[in-house]
């Protein structure tokens, strides 16, 4: 799925549907969680993600002893929501069905993500090709219902359009060959004015 940047209104909030697990009490094959959202859930959630509605919210997912103190969650979202076209302003019905994973440590874990001030300036160092890094957590529990909505709303289309949909009242410039603002075109006419001059 494409990576983008969680919200701070699902990162600073408790979940509208928790699902905790103990830490301690993990066993070598994990520990099973579902949840599915009722409709008060649901109403929080769309009021959280500012969309029009949300039908279905669903999540199953296995947490699993990683290394020595870390977890690790592999699951899969499912939804259903309504956004509005950013054209025509209609309803535009999407179905959400997600696999994620997250990978957690606990607070001060050497592994755990973070920056290096040496090497970037204190900017994150971010393999693109590389699975995401060990997130941090704090305490004897991890939410799951935490991580699958914060992966819900990152599923979202950003920019959700009717398939009829077409922007009116503007023309875009391509770029070619013969447009009048392409900068070669500038050099030639002004190549073939030195030409005439030369000429005369």
């Amino acid at each position: 799925m494409t990576q983008k940047e969680p919200t701070d209104d699902i990162v600073q909030r408790p979940p509208v549907m928790s699902l905790p697990v103990g830490v301690a009490r993990l066993k070598s094959l994990g520990e099973i969680v579902k949840g599915e959202a009722d409709e008060g859930m649901r109403e929080e959630l769309r009021q959280r993600l500012n969309i029009l509605k949300v039908s279905a919210f669903s999540v199953e997912a296995r947490v699993l002893p990683w290394k020595k103190s870390g977890v690790r969650i592999e699951g899969q979202i499912r939804g259903t929501v309504e956004q509005s076209c950013v054209v025509t302003l209609v309803p535009i019905i999407e179905h959400i069905d997600e696999a994620f994973t997250v990978t957690l440590l606990p607070v001060g874990h050497p592994y755990a993500r973070k920056t290096d001030d040496n090497v970037a300036g204190g900017e994150m160092i971010i393999n693109p090709d590389a699975e995401d890094p060990p997130e941090e957590f704090e305490g004897e529990e991890i939410d799951v219902g935490y991580y699958a909505e914060e992966f819900f709303a990152l599923a979202l289309d950003d920019y959700p359009r009717a398939k009829d949909a077409h922007f009116t009242g503007h023309i875009e410039d391509q770029g070619g060959p013969d447009s009048a603002d392409n900068p070669f075109s500038a050099l030639a006419g002004l190549k073939q004015h030195l030409t005439k001059d030369q000429e005369k």
